[in-house]
């Protein structure tokens, strides 16, 4: 009998770089691998490994260079990694790093605020690469151990404490760090003996920034005292971020048993909940459910203060507590037994006040950010013949409207009354427009036509549709 082969190793023989790199960026082969490029030690040895890989694994490779305008040197620095690129065949893109003070927008030879420096470096990044390429860091084992002290400082939670992941979607792209696992010195070795020239910023000797002072003044005391302490932190980060995957599991799963169909007359947002049920769960799974719901939209989690303290409102017993909480574009917010999650306005367009004429075309409407389309149907709705021949206006101000509802008998209702009866949560009502005929209340879109402007048997109706402009410009990320 032959005994059956086994494939060779593609990464036998290659080094433990190589190898590390080779194994993240396999499954991503296909794509366009964009490099972050320093000049420093740890990008330059990240681009010559990729380079390397290049052949083998068909790579199609890009360097990024941000110049952050902070240094003297760092026109020098671009040039630099541009003639390195060239060098290496590798096609190069950089962009300058705009500083702004907080009064008039002129540039400040201030230090530049490191939160704000990275936003830009990857709303740079992600305009580049798109969602269908991806963008590698040459973030090592160090940086990981550095990023957890950092967070454990800051009083992280789980998620936080989990560090950097080797696979992250952010801004809307996919970041692969590869090298996570690597020691820094590695990284030295391979660039010294490749003979690679690297620069060297002079501001990671500032220890006025907080990464610095820990990786120069803090850490080398721990690894004094405890050799293995880089590898340690990077373990306990793995091991978080294996807590955090359970977390997101539970949280998954109390988030389907609570949330409700969105209702038939209702605008378009980012899901509801049942709030009875959301406040059967003890206090740790509601805030890991509402921390997850957040995260699933790409929103902005509130800090602990305020998210415990709208779980604490939402509990309080009191049937007309309406407690709302902002989590960046979207914005917790309670209508009897549901809790939302609503989306913020696309623009800061006024609300109409004025009544609009309406000719019956397709209408998008900045503010209530609402579209309007007028379609035939066999269905109950207003009169076609009506519809078309009347003057027709839309209305904001609903006052004190009644109504006679098709079907409900020949009394008028208050408009306000049904709109108190129907699912429909106030922020929504006032995004739907009345619809006015010949200057008499004929329908609100949705919620309900008068009889008197109705279609009689066998005439053709008209169905007043509304579409969510939110939801175009949303993108959505979550189950809800």
């Amino acid at each position: 009998m032959g005994g059956s082969k086994t494939s060779p190793d593609p990464t036998d023989g290659l080094h433990p770089l190589q190898r590390a790199v080779w194994c993240a960026l396999e499954p991503y082969r296909e794509r366009r691998i964009n490099v972050a490029l320093s000049g420093g030690n740890d990008s330059t040895a990240l681009l010559s490994v990729l380079v390397s890989l290049r052949d083998p694994l068909d790579l199609r490779l890009r360097a990024l260079h941000v110049n952050h305008a902070w240094a003297p040197e760092s026109s020098a620095w671009e040039t630099h990694c541009e003639s390195f690129c060239r060098e290496l065949g590798v096609p190069f893109e950089s962009f300058a790093l705009k500083r702004f003070d907080h009064s008039g927008g002129q540039r400040t030879p201030d230090k530049f605020d490191e939160g704000k420096a990275r936003e830009q470096r990857y709303q740079w990044f992600s305009s580049i690469c798109g969602a269908e390429e991806v963008l590698v860091t040459a973030h090592h084992l160090e940086d990981q151990s550095e990023t957890l002290v950092l967070r454990l400082m800051r009083g992280a939670g789980i998620r936080g404490l989990g560090a950097m992941r080797k696979v992250q979607h952010l801004y809307d792209m996919t970041v692969l760090r590869p090298l996570l696992d690597v020691p820094k010195e590695r990284l030295e070795t391979w660039v010294t003996e490749q003979g690679l020239e690297v620069v060297s910023d002079g501001s990671n000797f500032d220890e006025t920034y907080d990464r610095n002072l820990l990786r120069r003044q803090v850490l080398p005391v721990l690894q004094a005292r405890w050799p293995d302490t880089a590898k340690s932190l990077a373990r306990s980060a793995r091991y978080f971020q294996e807590v955090q995957s359970v977390l997101e599991a539970t949280a998954a799963e109390d988030l389907a048993r609570c949330k409700l169909p969105r209702g038939e007359k209702m605008l378009w947002d980012l899901g509801s909940v049942c709030k009875l049920k959301l406040l059967q769960l003890d206090a740790p799974r509601l805030l890991n459910l509402l921390r997850y719901w957040v995260d699933i939209n790409s929103l902005r989690v509130p800090s602990e203060r305020a998210l415990r303290e709208f779980v604490r409102q939402l509990g309080s017993g009191r049937q007309s507590a309406s407690p709302s909480l902002s989590v960046g574009a979207a914005e917790f917010r309670c209508h009897r037994n549901r809790l939302f999650l609503v989306p913020e306005p696309l623009s800061r367009a006024p609300a109409p006040v004025k009544a609009q004429a309406w000719q019956g075309s397709d209408l998008s409407i900045p503010g209530p950010d609402i579209a309007l389309m007028a379609r035939v149907t066999n269905t109950q709705g207003l009169s076609a013949e009506l519809f078309r021949s009347g003057t027709v206006e839309l209305r904001w101000h609903r006052g004190q409207q009644t109504v006679m509802p098709i079907g409900r008998g020949r009394h008028r209702h208050s408009l306000r009354k049904l709109l108190q009866e129907s699912e429909l949560p106030p922020w929504q009502r006032k995004r739907v427009p009345l619809v006015f005929i010949n200057g008499r209340f004929a329908a609100m879109p949705q919620i309900v036509v008068d009889e008197s402007c109705s279609a009689g048997p066998g005439e053709a109706a008209i169905d007043i549709q509304i579409q969510d402009l939110r939801k175009e410009g949303w993108q959505q990320n979550g189950p809800l």
